[in-house]
C-alpha cells in the first residue's frame, strides 16, 4: 500500500474539520482570558474612592492655608476655596511605618470665592485607611514643626 502526498492532505484535512469548531472556542476562550488577564493590571483594589481623594485635597489646602497664615502671623481665612478639575495623575502603594499608604500625585486648579483668578496646583497626598477599613485618613509628612507623621481623619462619603 502506498500512500501519495495528495492523500495526506486531505486525510489530515478530514481529520482536522470536527476540530475547528472546537479550536475556535479555544481560541476565543484565550483571548478573553488574556484581554481579563491585562485589564486586571489596571485595576487596584482597596485604592481610595474619588470622595476621599476630593476631601483629602480640600483639607490639604485649608490646612497649608492655616500653617501659611500663621507663617506670616495673619489670620486665616474664613471662607474655603473651591476645588476645580482635579486630575490624578500617578498613584501607588508605599509603605510607611508598616502601613499600607497610597501616595497620589496630580494637579487641580482652587480659587478663593469672589475671586476670578484660578490657580493651578500639583499636589501630593498620602491616603491610609482607617483602622476597620471604612474611612480614609490624610497622612502629613513630618516637618520642622512635627517631628512625627500627623494623621487627620476625613469625613465618610
Amino acid at each position: 500500500m502506498s500512500f501519495k502526498p495528495t492523500d495526506h492532505a486531505v486525510l489530515r484535512f478530514e481529520l482536522m474539520v470536527p476540530l475547528l469548531p472546537t479550536l475556535r472556542r479555544l481560541a476565543r476562550l484565550g483571548a478573553l482570558l488574556s484581554l481579563l488577564i491585562s485589564l486586571s493590571g489596571c485595576v487596584s483594589f482597596n485604592q481610595p474612592p474619588r470622595q476621599a481623594l476630593l476631601s483629602a485635597l480640600n483639607l490639604q489646602v485649608q490646612l497649608s492655608e492655616v500653617e501659611l497664615a500663621d507663617a506670616l502671623q495673619l489670620s486665616p481665612r474664613e471662607d474655603v476655596p473651591s476645588l476645580q478639575r482635579v486630575r490624578l495623575d500617578q498613584q501607588r502603594l508605599e509603605r510607611i511605618q508598616n502601613q499600607k499608604v497610597w501616595l497620589l500625585h496630580g494637579r487641580f486648579d482652587w480659587r478663593w470665592p469672589g475671586e476670578a483668578l484660578n490657580v493651578a496646583s500639583p499636589f501630593e497626598l498620602r491616603l491610609i485607611r482607617g483602622e476597620k477599613g471604612q474611612t480614609w485618613r490624610l497622612l502629613k509628612p513630618p516637618s520642622s514643626q512635627s517631628p512625627q507623621w500627623r494623621i487627620y481623619p476625613l469625613p465618610l462619603a
